[in-house]
């Protein structure tokens, strides 16, 4: 069931009122939202395209390197929970960059077994011309929305990832 704010109209019936807030939970408007998320994903990724093409990367690939760019330290499962792939997949994924020298695996702390995913020297290389990318398409998208939008899409965004 949808949400709505009501008010009166000049015609006696209530009638939402346009410019209230609480319309943003509204089934409708969370709809658009999580469009335009999934939106700003692709054209996040679209802006990296040549890049990722030019390092020779698959999308995968280049997916695994970036959440690992972002979030040093991840495991293997953490990473292949991040990315919705299956084990054997993510398997071949980390097998291949580890291969092309592109990740390290140091031990993670006390635990022994664990390895936490890091970029090396290499990796890190490779994927600054995709995050540069990324960084300028988003700088495009800031300008373009102005400084209040910006802030209230952070916060919103931080909220959405935890």
């Amino acid at each position: 069931m949808t949400d709505e704010v009501n008010s009166p109209a000049s015609n006696g019936h209530e009638t939402p009122v346009a410019n209230d807030p609480r319309l943003y939970l509204r089934d409708e408007e969370l709809e658009r939202g999580v469009g335009l998320i999934l939106a700003g994903e692709r054209a996040l990724s679209a802006a990296a395209e040549d890049a990722r093409q030019a390092a020779g990367l698959s999308r995968s690939e280049m997916q695994a390197l970036m959440a690992i760019r972002f979030q040093p330290g991840l495991s293997v499962s953490q990473l292949r929970t991040h990315l919705a792939a299956t084990v054997p997949t993510m398997a071949r994924i980390v097998g291949t960059l580890d291969e092309r020298g592109l990740i390290e695996r140091p031990r993670a702390g006390r635990d022994r077994r664990r390895r936490a995913l890091v970029l090396s020297q290499a990796g890190s290389h490779i994927t600054a011309p995709l995050a540069s990318a990324m960084r300028e398409r988003l700088k495009q998208a800031y300008r373009e929305a102005g400084p209040d939008p910006v802030s209230g899409a952070r916060r919103l965004l931080e909220a959405l990832a935890g």
